[in-house]
């Protein structure tokens, strides 16, 4: 992992804060080194962190080789696997490698539903990154 837009859950300690009712949206790539989709996946998932920097939406990865004790809290069974979380609360999960596409529409509900708009408003697509 090198990109500066995504940090890596190593702790129990990161985890809780993450979790925490002020964790905030963050967006949580399960993944290992041994897993081609996972390896495939990562340029999306940090392109797609670079893109967003400027909002309010943290992006994490956690190597379940390394630190499977974390993975199991989620009840990972696959990877990869990515999860969407707002303040402490799991808003969705994905199983497997995501399209750019489908990356970017779970970011912007996640955005859109962590400035509390509105079931409508996230329904008519209002929500995109960049429409008025």
């Amino acid at each position: 992992m090198s990109h500066e837009d995504v940090q890596e859950l190593k702790t129990q300690a990161s985890v809780e804060s993450l979790m925490s009712p002020e964790g905030g949206a963050a967006l949580i790539d399960f993944w290992a080194p041994w897993c081609g989709p996972c390896r495939g996946f990562a340029p999306t998932f940090e392109a797609a962190a670079g893109r967003w920097r400027e909002e309010p939406v943290r992006f994490f990865k956690l190597n379940t080789q390394d630190h499977p004790e974390l993975a199991a809290a989620f009840h990972i069974r696959s990877i990869p696997t990515l999860i969407y979380v707002l303040n402490g609360e799991i808003q969705d999960v994905q199983i497997g490698a995501q399209r750019p596409e489908a990356l970017e529409e779970g970011i912007a509900v996640l955005l859109s539903k962590a400035r509390g708009e509105s079931f409508w408003h996230r329904l008519l697509g209002k929500h995109r990154k960049g429409s008025a």
